[in-house]
């Protein structure tokens, strides 16, 4: 590294140190558990940087089968204190296209999600069981079952992926 950059380098760490002396506890964790996340995916392949911020857990990958556990902690959870529906139709669609690309094993795109709430997802913990359900040359279709940590369906999801 040439001594400009290094001094670049150095004179931006030390802005973001005096920017980050204002933040609380609370919010220096969560920019740690951000950065974390963004280092554990530059390092880390086949998964991207929301997988990581999330901190969900790959229970299952098998072709055309995965399952997802997603914490289920105050980042992801809306003001009553249930996780966000954002989150569970973005749970579904990682855990849907996960499941669509182990099938192809090629990378694709949602072309459609369609995500049915059920009930309140409250627990420390909600699962993705996803399944490919139609493969075709290009496009899959997919289910999606969200569970509680007891077994019941919170939500449940359908979804479509294509496959170049």
């Amino acid at each position: 590294m040439r001594n400009d950059e290094q001094f670049n380098l150095d004179e931006k760490k030390q802005e973001l140190l005096e920017k980050l002396s204002s933040f609380d506890m609370e919010d220096l964790m969560i920019a740690l558990h951000a950065a974390q996340a963004s280092h554990d995916n530059r390092n880390q392949s086949g998964l991207y940087f929301l997988h990581h911020f999330l901190k969900e857990e790959q229970v299952e990958v098998d072709k055309g089968i995965t399952s997802i556990r997603l914490p289920v902690n105050e980042l992801v959870k809306n003001p009553a204190n249930m996780l966000h529906g954002g989150v569970t139709a973005l749970l579904c669609d990682n855990a849907m296209g996960l499941a669509s690309y182990m099938d192809k094993h090629r990378p694709g795109v949602t072309l459609d999600l369609h995500v049915r709430y059920h009930r309140p997802i409250r627990g420390a913990f909600a699962t993705a069981n996803a399944k490919v359900v139609s493969s075709g040359g290009r496009i899959n279709v997919t289910t999606c079952d969200v569970m509680d940590e007891e077994g019941q369906i919170m939500a449940t999801a359908t979804g479509s992926f294509y496959h170049k």
